[in-house]
């Protein structure tokens, strides 16, 4: 792969990876690094990809699983988290700031086909190919996530009120 194609893809790309990456990881520091090491795979990568769709199907996969194994680092489990505002946040209206604020409260699993199926537009089928999982936990999961976010809107509605 050439620098001139590698930039090509950065730009296309970069805007599903980063959010991807934020959504799993939750903060914008580890989300950049998830995406630069993504796009470093792709770099390093010898496989010929089919089409754009193929090439972001393995971008999508190579970013979980790295937001997989930096969830499960020691590091990462060892350090503590600052409070801050989130950095995309004047990117939002409010009313999509506040669905983001309760998805980030999901599980991960949950957060990742949540994201797959309703921002990028995946099908229950394709994100089972790009999580690797069967369509049916897809399903499952996007049904328990459903009902999580249900419950969180409606138990911080009757805070509010």
């Amino acid at each position: 792969m050439t620098h001139e194609q590698l930039s090509a893809d950065v730009r296309t790309f970069r805007g599903s990876i980063y959010r991807l990456a934020f959504g799993c990881t939750g903060n914008r520091f580890d989300a950049d690094d998830v995406a630069q090491e993504t796009f470093l795979k792709l770099y390093e990568c010898k496989k010929d990809f089919k089409d754009a769709e193929h090439k972001k199907a393995f971008l999508i996969r190579v970013a979980i699983n790295l937001c997989k194994n930096l969830k499960k680092s020691s590091w990462h489990k060892n350090r503590a988290e600052l409070d801050e505002d989130s950095p995309a946040s004047g990117c939002f209206n409010e009313s999509e700031r506040v669905l983001r604020e309760y998805i980030m409260r999901l599980k991960p699993a949950y957060r990742a086909v949540i994201y797959l199926y309703y921002y990028e537009g995946y099908s229950a089928a394709e994100v089972a190919k790009i999580l690797k999982i069967t369509e049916t936990a897809v399903t499952t999961r996007l049904d328990r996530a459903r009902g999580q976010l249900k419950t969180l809107l409606i138990n911080d509605e009757e805070v509010i009120s």
